[in-house]
């Protein structure tokens, strides 16, 4: 399904909560460019629903026995085998058991909408990590909930967060349960909340990391056991989408998942983003090749007008660079008449050693990472430009993200300190950065990926730090998996095998490969200085709407910074050298999805 919108009311609003809904209704006609697929119109929870960009999803079920109704985005999953398009299955499951009990066998990518007609309750569960976007906003006595951020800002007034926006400039990515504005909040991973009588009631946490063993697996049961889930996730996909493309580059994780599809003998085809001379491109063309699979590959977009990132903003809420997503993700759309599902190896980084580098020689010791160190390596490592955040200021970002850090590891005291990193991950990076980017990949067409079902994600989280330093445990389960793509050479030009005798004769020529690509670079990084083309940046900037978008008089941002420090930045962003791209990217972004939200309401107050 693309997106949710639902009103829970108390009793005596009826004709607020009416309002409310026949607002929201309105308005994603103007935000999404999409009528609901179906509605529920009830005393006190109205609830509609919309299919994705190629018409898949936006069911709504009911049961007439006790008129409770369910409907379901993303693409989830039961350890009973049944997944999505089997929401009469949920409904009737959740109507037995309770939606509680029910929770902890679901995974996947996914927000679930179940409504309670006997209690009067209506009830939100959320994903395993949080990757499928989801918000609340209370409004005229009322909650409101959407999958769509814009949708609930615009429905009345809306404070900028000047946190949130902050966060955004300097990082990429907003955190914890904000959003761009005060008003509009989102919702956690792993949680069933319950709402009743107008009213957030409870909160209920159904996983949590610290109920895990960190030591559970090692060695090759590791690697057998990550594998046999790993295929079997596959299978279950394949089962619920028939015809899958997966995402292949020259890394590891994409190399594993289509082992697993291999193994499980699913039929499916590759796709990869970039130009010919890419190493992602050839090293995806060749494995492909290698086992017979047709590969699509599709440019990432050079042209881009205002209208173009609009359209990125609707489908992300404007939480990510959308330069970059119009660029690579909008790419593939075209994907979206042909195949089912779009399989990609979200988390999948969780299988190896991500960030552990900065443990050494402390490497899975049971005790407390260096929160402030984490920050500054992996969450604010862009410099932020003296124009826009002069030296000295108050606010500390790495400060400021080693607290939420800290506070996200609650509970962990004791674990090895990989197991808290892979923690924060979880939660800042997979979860705000490239859950943003799934869910707005969600809305076009369905994609899902295998390293989000539970049963991989434990698997890998519970594994030995031992084992998975150093990349061990993918290169033993990718020689386990298929020996043929183990040995076929990654990026670096070292096989995606284990270090052994079997592999050697694949490794013995890497050390000559590596020592050629860094001279290649060398040499390409020198000539590229001499004839570079202007930057994405700059050709923007001769579209006369995205100059008046970034005029310092008239810019929303201007109420949350000096404007005349805004001016100095954007006048400094001109030049070609330039040393602060992704900040002005992030710029742009910010004041568009602060626009497009002012503009939107406007809209809906002047057509009444």
């Amino acid at each position: 399904m693309g997106n949710i919108f639902a009103v829970v009311s108390p009793k005596n609003a009826r004709s607020k909560s009416e309002e409310l809904f026949r607002a929201g209704l309105k308005l994603a006609l103007r935000i999404k460019s999409q009528a609901p697929k179906n509605t529920i119109d009830g005393v006190y929870a109205r609830a509609a629903s919309f299919a994705r960009r190629n018409g898949s999803g936006g069911e709504v079920v009911t049961d007439d026995a006790t008129g409770c109704w369910l409907m379901a985005a993303g693409s989830w999953f039961h350890a009973n085998g049944y997944g999505a398009g089997d929401e009469k299955w949920l409904l009737r499951r959740i109507v037995d058991k309770t939606i509680t009990r029910v929770a902890s066998g679901l995974e996947g990518f996914f927000v679930i909408v179940f409504c309670d007609a006997r209690s009067r309750e209506v009830f939100v569960v959320t994903d395993l990590m949080g990757g499928h976007h989801c918000f609340m906003r209370v409004s005229r006595g009322c909650v409101a909930l959407s999958t769509s951020s814009l949708l609930l800002a615009a429905l009345g007034d809306a404070t900028p967060d000047a946190l949130a926006c902050e966060e955004f400039l300097r990082t990429g990515a907003i955190y914890e349960d904000r959003t761009f504005f005060r008003e509009v909040k989102k919702l956690e991973p792993a949680t069933v909340y319950r709402f009743a009588d107008g009213a957030l009631a409870d909160a209920i946490r159904y996983w949590r990391m610290s109920d895990l063993n960190p030591e559970a697996f090692d060695g090759e049961d590791a690697a057998q056991c990550l594998g046999e889930r790993l295929i079997c996730a596959a299978d279950r996909i394949a089962a619920t989408y028939r015809r899958p493309v997966c995402d292949l580059t020259g890394g590891y994780t994409s190399r594993l998942v289509v082992a697993a599809f291999l193994n499980a003998g699913v039929e499916f085809e590759t796709v990869v983003v970039g130009h010919d001379a890419d190493p992602d491109v050839i090293i995806s063309r060749g494995l492909s090749k290698l086992i017979g699979a047709p590969n699509n590959r599709f440019k990432p977009a050079e042209a881009l007008r205002l209208q173009r990132l609009e359209e990125a903003l609707r489908l992300t809420d404007g939480e990510c660079d959308l330069i970059h997503y119009a660029r690579v993700h909008a790419a593939r759309d075209g994907l979206s008449a042909r195949f089912d599902v779009s399989v990609n190896g979200l988390c999948g980084e969780i299988a190896r050693d991500y960030g552990w580098n900065m443990l050494f020689p402390k490497v899975g010791m049971r005790e407390p990472i260096d929160c402030r160190k984490l920050a500054a390596r992996y969450y604010a490592a862009d410099p932020c430009s003296p124009d826009l955040f002069p030296p000295g200021a108050a606010f500390d970002i790495v400060e400021h993200l080693a607290m939420i850090i800290g506070h996200l590891n609650e509970g962990l005291d004791g674990w090895p300190n990989t197991a808290q990193i892979d923690h924060a991950h979880l939660t800042l990076r997979m979860q705000r950065r490239h859950g943003r980017i799934a869910s707005g990949v969600d809305q076009v067409w369905p994609c899902v990926s295998p390293f989000m079902f539970r049963s991989t994600l434990e698997t890998a989280l519970q594994t030995t730090a031992h084992t998975r330093r150093r990349s061990r445990l993918v290169r033993g389960l990718m020689s386990m998996l298929n020996h043929r793509l183990a040995a076929y050479p990654l990026e670096n030009g070292y096989p995606a095998a284990p270090f052994t005798l079997k592999y050697l004769p694949q490794f013995a020529p890497a050390a000559w490969r590596c020592g050629k690509k860094v001279w290649d670079k060398a040499h390409e990084k020198y000539f590229a200085a001499q004839s570079a083309p202007k930057p994405v940046r700059l050709r923007l900037l001769y579209d006369e709407e995205v100059r008046e978008t970034l005029n310092p008089a008239t810019m929303r941002l201007g109420r949350l910074i000096d404007p005349s420090l805004l001016r100095n930045f954007l006048e400094s962003s001109r030049q070609v050298c330039f040393a602060f791209d992704h900040q002005w990217r992030r710029l742009l972004t910010a004041e568009m999805t602060l626009q497009f939200v002012d503009g939107a309401r406007q809209w809906a107050v002047g057509s009444g």
